[in-house]
């Protein structure tokens, strides 16, 4: 993908450019590109270096308009499509990031960096269709390589495309038969086309490969007909750290996610002057925040997500933000340390609330209240049910036990479509209002 010359005089320079980017030399960058640029503006490498200095300098509209450069003055450059959509992918312009990665795929479809970048925009981007095809198109080059096999079948999988995926899965086995991490996503395949008994053989023998895995263990369950009493830790972190550039807009915009907004009005109508203090649990990217806005007391964020909490820190608004387990941080905190508690379809993922809802009643402060959403469980489901989606639905029988039985005053219920799957059909739910006398 580089340009080839017998003599390439400007290259030593670029390195010096770039050697001084690094060493934070920004101004005596600058003097040399713009010269540089003045003896030969029509090398396209000059802006990606260009590009390479606004990102130093933290200023993304002249990153990309340094890119665009480039592109322009060489539009069968590979290089320049491919920085650009990096950096639209880094900034949340997924659309524009995958439309650049596939041109950068159209100029050269056979090259395996520019593939596996593109895949990296797609999957950003929550476009599985897209990274599916740039997948293939690797595999095909490369079908020996274990990291586009794995990566290509657990894609299959996140399309709901079962039965190639499981064909892919046992190709997989066969170049190794005792890798616990192929099993152990043909086990999951398998779970998915209703062949629970030999899903329940094939993660047997991924779990004596691989001894107390938490998430072979929760699929074994799923596979044996049981409700596991929680996801682990490590599954709800892998899938919001892949969630995270694109969470607001996909659950807000195309899922009509209501939820924050209405736990937000529920405490700015319980507090005076928002003079209150605010727990939130599982806070994600900070909706509640963004509709809360700023309060009085502390306001505390706690989620498993690293990548969560970096894009709930411009909004502002928590006093703190925590990566932490829940559980594990209700117990570190200080009793009745905060006047409301809120988990906005966080409880989907933790599925047992045994011990969650006690441990959130002596953190909060006697007047104070737990406010949490849930997806329903009808009567059939019973108290607790573990859904094909992987999610958690509580029956409202239960959660008034847990909470009565935690030492609750009261508990209220306000029913409530939490999101709409697929963009037109709604989840019931309800949003439970527990009060510490």
């Amino acid at each position: 993908m580089s340009q080839a010359k017998t003599f390439d005089p400007n290259l030593a320079k670029l390195h010096a450019i770039e050697a001084d980017i690094a060493a934070g030399k920004l101004q005596q960058a600058a003097t040399s590109l713009n010269a540089l640029n003045a003896a030969t503006p029509a090398d396209p490498r000059i802006y990606l270096a260009a590009a390479m200095l606004a990102r130093a300098a933290n200023n993304p509209k002249q990153e990309i308009a340094s890119l665009q450069h480039a592109v322009a003055i060489s539009p069968s450059w590979p290089p320049g499509h491919l920085e650009l959509a990096k950096v639209y992918s880094r900034l949340a312009r997924h659309d524009d990031a995958v439309a650049t990665a596939n041109r950068a795929v159209e100029l050269v479809p056979k090259d395996l960096t520019v593939l596996e970048v593109a895949v990296a925009v797609a999957h950003a981007a929550g476009d599985t269709l897209t990274g599916r095809r740039h997948l293939q198109a690797a595999f095909a080059l490369k079908p020996t390589d274990t990291r586009i096999t794995k990566a290509l079948g657990i894609c299959l999988i996140a399309l709901g495309d079962y039965r190639d995926a499981e064909a892919h899965w046992r190709n997989a086995l066969v170049q190794d038969p005792d890798d616990w991490f192929v099993l152990g996503w043909l086990g999951a395949c398998l779970i998915g086309l209703d062949r629970k008994e030999e899903a329940v053989e094939v993660l047997q023998r991924a779990i004596a490969l691989s001894p107390g895995n938490p998430t072979l263990t929760f699929y074994l369950a799923v596979a044996r007909g049981e409700t596991p009493l929680t996801q682990p830790r490590e599954m709800t972190q892998d899938l919001f750290d892949g969630y995270a550039n694109r969470f607001d807009k996909h659950l807000v915009g195309e899922l009509k996610y209501r939820v924050p907004k209405r736990v937000a009005e529920m405490i700015r109508d319980g507090s005076s002057g928002l003079h209150t203090s605010v727990l939130d649990l599982g806070c994600g990217t900070g909706l509640l925040g963004v509709y809360l806005g700023p309060i009085s007391g502390a306001f505390v964020g706690v989620d498993v997500s690293a990548k969560m909490l970096e894009k709930a820190v411009p909004h502002g608004v928590y006093t703190e933000l925590r990566q932490a387990d829940l559980l594990d941080e209700l117990r570190r905190i200080s009793p009745e340390s905060f006047e409301y508690i809120a988990a906005n379809d966080v409880f989907i993922y933790v599925g047992d609330l045994s011990e969650i809802i006690p441990a959130a009643f002596h953190v909060l402060r006697h007047g104070g209240a737990m406010i949490f959403s849930c997806e329903t469980a009808d009567s059939a489901e019973g108290a607790l049910v573990l859904r094909s989606s992987k999610r958690y639905a509580h029956s409202r029988e239960s959660i008034e036990i847990l909470c009565r039985d935690a030492g609750f005053s009261s508990c209220s219920f306000e029913m409530i479509d939490l999101r709409f799957d697929g963009g037109d059909v709604p989840i019931a739910g309800f949003i439970a209002v527990a009060h510490k006398a």
